[in-house]
């Protein structure tokens, strides 16, 4: 046999793209990346924007919940020191009405001229003078004093409101 044929190697043009085609193709890539990148800068951005609302959000009803109680405190101290006066008064009530009432004031205390027992002692709680609402000039139209006792309650003559806590006990 003879010797090999060798073929010439041909080399057609249209084997690659033009260059025009590469230099599409890589700027459609770099346009992709770039929409994918701009995409996931704003979706994080969105959600910063959400962390920041959710946390001020929280940050406000904590503030509230705070405010909310420091009110509450002060509402429970104020009923509380509302029912320890309520319970004062009522032990300073009962002692006094378990208290003889025929005692002689001491030196510091001072007689209930109200009581219409003669030497009682008028305590801090016992009740207080109701002055009438007349027409005299004395305290801009308000009258210190009856006219029949000068000062002094009427000992027979009771009150309307102590009327009405006696009905109520």
């Amino acid at each position: 046999m003879a010797e090999p044929v060798v073929l010439p190697k041909f080399e057609i043009q249209g084997d690659k793209p033009h260059w025009a085609v590469r230099a599409a193709w890589v700027t459609g890539g770099l346009f992709l990346f770039s929409v994918i990148g701009l995409g996931a800068v704003i979706a994080h951005h969105r959600n910063l924007e959400t962390q920041a609302i959710i946390a001020r959000a929280e940050a406000v009803a904590r503030v509230k919940a705070e405010a909310d109680a420091k009110i509450a405190a002060i509402a429970a101290a104020a009923k509380a020191q509302k029912d320890a006066e309520l319970a004062a008064r009522s032990a300073a009530r009962l002692s006094a009405q378990s208290m003889p009432t025929t005692t002689v004031p001491s030196a510091g205390e001072e007689a209930d001229p109200t009581s219409g027992v003669p030497g009682a002692i008028r305590t801090h709680h016992s009740r207080r003078l109701h002055y009438s609402h007349g027409g005299g000039k004395v305290n801009g139209g308000h009258t210190m004093s009856t006219p029949k006792t000068g000062g002094k309650a009427a000992a027979n003559k009771p009150d309307a409101i102590d009327e009405l806590l006696r009905k109520m006990k």
